[in-house]
């Protein structure tokens, strides 16, 4: 394999690397910087999301 193409393919692994890392690196700055910690946060629970049980009352509650 020639110098200048192991050259390129190095080169080119690196910038791929670094495209993969940039928005990571990027969000994880803006946590730091802004003091936001979203896997800390507890999701509002909505006491009115029940569960609502659509049986017959003529059958007393049997589907059969």
């Amino acid at each position: 394999m020639e110098p200048a193409t192991k050259q390129r393919i190095i080169r080119n692994a690196f910038v791929s690397l670094f495209i993969y890392v940039l928005p990571i690196a990027l969000m994880f700055l803006t946590f730091y910087f802004t003091g936001q910690r979203p896997w800390e946060k507890k999701q509002p629970t909505n006491p009115s999301s029940k569960s609502i049980n659509k049986t017959n009352t003529l059958n007393n509650g049997n589907n059969d």
